[in-house]
């Protein structure tokens, strides 16, 4: 297993090894922070927590430790941002005392435009020292799908994607960089519109699968 990928998840692998579904035994709780693209939102008016990625990622955690009990928590609520995750840490992740979370954050923060990326930065950062200093919890900061809007055409969300890259660089947290597999298809010459389902912010059923591939990579050999 890649020492640098297992390493940041050691804690959750350690408790997926022991839970065995059995009395006396702990289930491993992930929760997924994030906004509506967690949450499992498509088209307009169609919502499918089972087809977003926190559930794909949990079948595919279920496959590589079959006798773990594993509990997802969909903590993702459209039109939330780090404002809106940074008040409800409480009651939507931390109270669970989870063994891994996932941060997925951006798309609506990037509204804000170029000048709210400073306060989206403490923001992110100021989730990710709370969870560190009250939990025990692994935490994997996602990077978000591309827009299909203005604010993906003038570059405001790249510089938001760098925020979230340099964030987790100085937090020294997994990140699981989501945009750059977009970007690469983009460069092959895939139209942002067309991955996304309601071609604006939220990914196809198929972009929910590269979400979970990239959170998996952390934990296959």
């Amino acid at each position: 297993m890649n020492e640098v990928k297992s390493g940041n998840v050691a804690r959750t692998v350690d408790a997926l090894r022991k839970s065995t579904g059995m009395a006396g035994s702990r289930s491993v709780i992930y929760v997924a922070l994030g906004d509506s693209v967690t949450a499992g939102w498509l088209e307009h008016g169609v919502l499918d927590s089972d087809a977003a990625y926190p559930s794909l990622f949990r079948q595919r955690l279920a496959s590589l430790y079959p006798h773990a009990m594993i509990s997802v928590i969909n903590s993702g609520l459209g039109g939330d941002g780090t404002e809106g995750i940074l008040s409800r840490l409480e009651s939507d992740c931390l109270q669970y005392r989870p063994q891994l979370v996932t941060i997925c954050a951006g798309l609506n923060d990037a509204r804000k435009g170029k000048e709210g990326i400073p306060g989206f930065s403490e923001r992110l950062t100021e989730i990710i020292r709370r969870t560190q200093a009250e939990s025990d919890a692994d935490i994997i900061l996602i990077t978000p799908n591309t827009r299909g809007d203005a604010l993906q055409d003038d570059g405001t969300l790249t510089e938001y994607i760098r925020a979230i890259r340099a964030v987790a660089r100085t937090t020294n947290v997994a990140l699981a960089d989501v945009h750059a597999v977009y970007q690469g298809a983009i460069r092959m010459g895939a139209s942002p519109a067309d991955l996304l389902s309601n071609r604006v912010s939220h990914p196809t059923r198929e972009g929910h699968q590269i979400f979970a591939n990239a959170l998996i990579g952390f934990f296959q050999p």
